[in-house]
């Protein structure tokens, strides 16, 4: 499907598709819809100007590399995930054969994390932390467990952060750990091939390359049932997995009944990318199709939210990112499913990362946008560079 609409794109604007972007987004909406996660890569790879090349004519053999690097490096895509947008646009340029990309390539491409950045953002309770380009962590806020401690860390590509405890993963699959380690939840001197690092309170979990799990730290979950994992999400009294089809598992000691429903509706889902839990309001699930579902709701709940890409927990509701670059804060109340918020104002945003009140949105030129909540609202704005995320602390200062 996405190469007749790339074709005509590129049919109807030739050179001039970065001048003409936001009617070329209102076109992928319209030719592509159901298609959120295709469209954010395509734009991405038209807003990194790599499509020059491919459009100048240069050997396809010898350029397709280069935007495969440029594409990772710029939005830090996974590299399948490059190589078959690059693909795409040589196939409908006419540099490959449209048998060298199939359609049967996108019925996997929706699996990677191509709308959300995973791990560039952490929050933990009183601190925050991010990823530079060049692979080094900075970290702000509260420091009495020596959290922030992260100024010698290299060869960063994610980060995660708990109460007390802030959790690097290096491209070598080794992990780094600063900061409380009363549970043990920075025993890590001894993880390799891990792909995914989280933290919750006093836990970390980790992923590992074969797609099985494991997890340290206060609760001691026993995780050696989860297989074919590709990211985990905090469940009460446990974790949930999902796995690279799209379903789910979890590990939890709740046994109150309602959660006990809840979990049989978790456990039935299919094509889940990132789902959220709570005691109080269930579980929100966003699926591949760019829609939210919600426990014990009928599937139009949120019916008027289409394009989702991204969401993210912030205590007092959730929020989400449109393929827009938009971000809405949605509340659990259905007499009030709309929180207005400063995050209303925001721009092109490429990914959230949510927690502990707080909401922080990483924009396409490496911008911070920051609100934090108080009383079941975002009431605190602030920006700026991720260069600069040392000096900034009213992550803490503003904690409701």
């Amino acid at each position: 499907m996405m190469l007749p609409v790339i074709t005509r794109i590129l049919t109807e604007f030739g050179d001039d598709v970065f001048k003409n972007m936001q009617r070329t987004n209102a076109m992928l909406m319209d030719l592509a819809p159901g298609q959120a996660r295709e469209r954010i890569l395509v734009r991405n790879f038209i807003e990194a100007e790599g499509y020059e090349a491919l459009t100048r004519g240069e050997v396809y053999a010898l350029v397709e590399q280069k935007l495969v690097q440029q594409l990772c490096e710029t939005f830090s895509l996974e590299k399948s995930a490059a190589i078959w947008v690059v693909r795409l646009f040589a196939a409908a340029l006419g540099q490959i054969s449209e048998a060298e990309w199939t359609e049967d390539s996108t019925a996997s491409i929706s699996a990677y994390s191509l709308p959300y950045l995973y791990g560039q953002v952490a929050l933990g309770k009183t601190h925050v932390a991010a990823v530079s380009a060049e692979g080094t962590v900075f970290a702000g806020g509260a420091d009495e467990s020596y959290q922030c401690n992260v100024s010698g860390w290299r060869d960063v590509v994610a980060v995660a952060a708990g109460d007390a405890h802030t959790l690097g993963l290096r491209s070598d699959g080794t992990v780094l750990a600063a900061g409380s380690n009363a549970y043990d939840q920075c025993d890590v001197v001894h993880l390799s091939d891990v792909v995914g690092v989280y933290a919750f309170g006093h836990d970390s979990v980790f992923v590992f390359a074969d797609g099985k799990a494991t997890a340290v730290g206060r609760s001691k979950w026993d995780l050696s049932g989860f297989e074919r994992i590709t990211s985990i999400a905090p469940y009460p009294e446990g974790v949930i997995g999902i796995r690279e089809d799209g379903t789910l598992t979890l590990a939890s000691r709740a046994v109150d009944e309602d959660l006990q429903r809840e979990q049989e509706w978790l456990l039935a889902q299919t094509d889940v990318v990132q789902v959220i839990s709570t005691y109080i309001n269930g579980s929100i699930a966003l699926k591949r199709d760019g829609r939210l579902y919600k426990s014990g709701e009928p599937d139009n709940y949120f019916a008027q939210w289409r394009d989702v890409v991204a969401l993210t927990n912030v205590t007092d509701g959730f929020a989400i990112l449109c393929d827009d670059g938009t971000v809405r804060i949605l509340s659990y109340d259905r007499a009030k499913p709309r929180i207005s918020t400063y995050a209303d104002r925001w721009q092109n945003v490429k990914a959230i990362f949510g927690g502990y009140r707080r909401l922080i949105g990483l924009t396409h030129d490496a911008r911070l946008l920051a609100a934090c909540t108080n009383l079941g609202w975002l009431w605190h704005n602030t920006t700026m560079s991720i260069d600069y995320v040392t000096d900034w602390y009213p992550v803490s200062a503003y904690y409701g």
